[in-house]
């Protein structure tokens, strides 16, 4: 059983709130309409064992767990107000683990005038964070559904560093906070999903949400981190692995009209448009004119080397 039909059977033992007003999996967060205005809640857990987040720089490990996070909302076009963590902490951990884990999340909740208003601290085998944030929405705010019949699809900056560092064995990048690029798209964006689970996974959620929708991406036009080839090619795998594994990278993917005004000053923003959504009688994801394979899942192969070696065969698949 896959993930998707693993949440739709949970999801169906409780009832859906009647103040909620996105659908499952139509969101990156939960948004809920309260009596002083629309709101978004989002809840996410993160570890070194499910997501890959190395842990030798706590600082940079807290910046990341906090960009993780918060983008969910960003996605929804919400700013965060609130913070609440629940931090396992490894019981052999290096002296200043915690406290430098804490600073790296308190400085992006600074950045993002978001305040923490607490949690819980527990003990294991290895550390685990879940990060819960919520914040007003601006407005109606925007979903993964599609509210324009056609629209360019642009990603907020380079794309695959996080997974080839976890496929060649490397630290994990910092993430970039997003919140200069979140504010703009505020009334612009006519949908948007983060890159949670990697750029192709992200991008066949987007299309399983719009089923009447062809998006059509430009594989040539998606932006590589600069560390991505000379890493990719110490691993002996092809670049383009980077943006098909499932490491997540946080940049957001979105949609903005072709008449929108934003989109000369998505560029000098670090953004790049990698295709366009429309409404079609051939819907579905298409890579460079073609049907896009099936994103591998890492949770259905028995070992990583059987996992990895899916992942190069869908890279030639596409570039085929």
């Amino acid at each position: 059983m896959n993930e998707y039909e693993l949440i739709r059977q949970i999801a169906a033992r409780f009832p859906r709130a009647a103040a909620q007003v996105n659908d499952l999996f139509t969101a990156d967060a939960e948004l809920v309409r309260l009596a002083d205005g629309l709101w978004a809640f989002t809840t996410d857990e993160l570890s070194a064992e499910e997501d890959g987040f190395t842990a030798d720089d706590p600082v940079a490990l807290g910046a990341n767990l906090a960009v993780a996070t918060i983008h969910d909302l960003f996605a929804v076009g919400a700013m965060p107000a609130f913070f609440l963590s629940a931090l396992v902490l490894p019981r052999a951990q290096p002296d200043g683990f915690a406290t430098g884990l804490a600073e790296g999340l308190a400085g992006v909740l600074a950045a993002c005038g978001c305040r923490h208003l607490g949690g819980d601290l527990g003990s294991g085998m290895d550390w685990r964070f879940t990060g819960t944030a919520f914040g007003p929405v601006a407005g109606e705010g925007f979903s993964r559904r599609f509210a324009a019949a056609e629209a360019e699809l642009w990603v907020s900056g380079p794309l695959g560093d996080a997974n080839a560092a976890l496929l060649a064995g490397c630290p994990t990048p910092r993430f970039e906070l997003r919140l200069d690029l979140a504010r703009r798209l505020v009334g612009h964006a006519v949908a948007c999903i983060d890159t949670s689970g990697g750029l192709l996974d992200s991008l066949q959620m987007l299309a399983r949400v719009n089923p009447a929708h062809r998006l059509d991406i430009e594989w040539s036009r998606i932006p590589l981190a600069d560390s991505v080839v000379p890493v990719a090619r110490q691993a002996g795998l092809p670049a383009a692995a980077a943006l098909v594994a499932g490491a997540g990278e946080y940049e957001l993917v979105f949609g903005i009209r072709q008449d929108d005004p934003l989109r000369s000053e998505l560029a000098e923003a670090g953004a790049r448009r990698i295709g366009t959504c429309q409404r079609s009688d051939r819907p579905g994801l298409w890579l460079s004119g073609q049907p896009a394979p099936v994103c591998p899942d890492p949770r259905a192969f028995p070992t990583r080397q059987a996992y990895l070696a899916a992942v190069v065969q869908t890279v030639l698949n596409v570039e085929d």
